[in-house]
């Protein structure tokens, strides 16, 4: 006999590892509350996890395989259990991408004979196949992301891509328009599985951040399709033109809030993928889509893979303020930081634009550590796991890592948060004002970040623009400037 070992974020029965099941050989599945205690993670997050897991077992239940189940405090008490029934023989398992599950399976392994399977559908490539596609360096993701269109032979007719451009991102940047509206997504109410997981994370987990209802996320693949299906058919025209707009009455917009189910593996992303191709939606819609899950997604994963272990330390800028209190309960005359953290807390999402222009651009000019960074962002976003969190936070959003993954820090003024949502109307600060007393505080840390680092960005091609803007400036007014960055800096817990 053996057994087969499925994860939390591995529910898929297109695992290659399920073609392998034999009539003998037992499904393990632990539900382990040591590892939910990992951190301290929203409460949202568990309950999909949770649910999510025991909706796959009954599946593969109904399936005919044997699955045994484990609601318990840790692996080892679960295993320990399981061998006392089953005495498996090898323990085989799906390869995992999080270097500490990995660390812990290479210690299960000293006791027990394991065999691991791809995990491919999980992602396009074999972990292998992500870090040579990414090859020596320097990275670029447009680089890989064109690798990946023509291996996979995705929005391509004659090896050429569809409509004459690898990317129509300058298509999908369109402000905010008064009376914009979007379709609604889908929700889900929790059936009778979801609420005893509900009541579960109430009861032992509640400590951890967050709202717990409504709950209202995909749980079971069936429930996934539809999402799936309402986006690709309603969502998805105006998600490519308004992806990077952000608005205060209406946090998803249209979003495919489809990354948490494609991270827990009830959707595949080629699926996700092959669904926008064949919709009817514009082209700069549709590409604008592929590139976040066929390039941004397995480009994350591969630079994770290559550059673990060491990168959750990078720090280029040296950065070592804390994170303020109001990433934990929204209280901030920061409105742009207001609606930005509001859906984390009530939702565990909010979608990619407030995350990097606005959350990761606090982090930056506010000159916070960028651990404490990515650790808030593991803990409280449902579609959170390290190997996405770390370059996606530290590389992308941070520039921690000096340029590794990306050629410039996604850095901006209160004048872009401006232009890009309808934030600032509601704000007491003024995003046309650097100096004055409501002054966005955006602003001067924006000129301050460029005065601390103009050597470093003065010959970058994406940067040295403004280095020169900031460089022909008046003494005084820099001074100025300077002196307002200061003084905010010292009043974060306050703004």
């Amino acid at each position: 006999m053996r057994s087969f070992w499925i994860f939390g974020n591995q529910l898929s029965h297109e695992l290659e590892l399920v073609r392998h099941i034999e009539e003998d050989d037992v499904i393990v599945m632990i539900e382990a509350t040591s590892r939910a205690m990992w951190r301290p993670y929203h409460k949202q997050k568990l309950v999909l996890i949770f649910s999510a897991m025991r909706h796959f077992a009954e599946e593969l239940r109904d399936k005919g395989y044997t699955v045994d189940y484990h609601e318990a405090d840790s692996f080892q008490g679960s295993w320990d259990d399981h061998f006392t029934r089953y005495e498996p023989e090898e323990i085989h398992y799906t390869a995992v991408t999080d270097a500490a599950m990995e660390k812990k399976l290479k210690q299960f392994g000293q006791k027990h004979k394991l065999v691991e399977h791809s995990d491919v559908p999980l992602f396009y490539l074999t972990k292998q196949e992500a870090v040579d596609t990414l090859g020596s360096g320097p990275w670029r993701m447009n680089r890989f992301y064109r690798q990946m269109r023509k291996r996979f032979e995705i929005l391509l007719e004659d090896g050429k891509p569809r409509g004459g451009k690898w990317s129509f991102d300058a298509d999908n940047r369109q402000p905010p328009k008064d009376g914009l509206t979007f379709p609604a997504p889908i929700h889900f109410r929790p059936d009778a599985i979801t609420k005893d997981v509900i009541e579960k994370v109430n009861r032992d987990f509640a400590d951890h951040p967050g709202d717990i209802t409504p709950f209202v996320w995909p749980v079971t693949r069936s429930e996934a399709r539809r999402a799936l299906k309402r986006f690709v058919e309603e969502r998805l025209e105006t998600f490519g033109p308004y992806q990077d707009a952000m608005l205060s009455d209406n946090q998803e917009m249209s979003h495919s809030l489809l990354s948490a189910a494609i991270n827990v593996g009830l959707l595949t992303p080629d699926e996700v993928v092959q669904a926008a191709v064949e919709s009817d939606a514009p082209l700069a819609s549709v590409e604008g889509f592929v590139r976040q899950i066929l390039g941004w997604r397995e480009y994350m994963r591969a630079v994770y893979v290559a550059s673990m272990p060491g990168y959750e330390s990078v720090n280029t800028f040296k950065h070592k303020r804390d994170l303020p209190h109001y990433f934990w309960d929204a209280e901030t005359d920061m409105h742009c930081v207001h609606q930005s953290v509001k859906p984390v807390i009530e939702r565990s999402h909010n979608h990619h634009i407030q995350r990097l222009m606005v959350l990761g651009n606090f982090a930056t000019l506010f000159e916070v550590s960028p651990q404490q960074t990515s650790d808030w962002f593991n803990e409280m976003y449902i579609d959170a796991y390290d190997w996405v969190v770390l370059p996606n936070v530290l590389g992308m959003a941070l520039h921690a890592d000096g340029g590794k993954l990306a050629t410039k820090p996604y850095i901006a003024s209160g004048k872009y948060i401006d232009k890009m949502s309808d934030y600032c109307k509601g704000c007491m600060y003024n995003p046309k004002h650097t100096t004055e007393e409501y002054a966005c505080p955006f602003n001067a840390l924006y000129w301050n970040f460029i005065d601390k680092h103009e050597e470093r960005f003065a010959k970058n091609q994406r940067m040295k623009m403004m280095v020169r803007n900031w460089q022909g400036r008046d003494d005084a007014v820099k001074a100025d400037i300077l002196a307002k960055a200061r003084q905010t800096l010292a009043q974060t817990d306050s703004l």
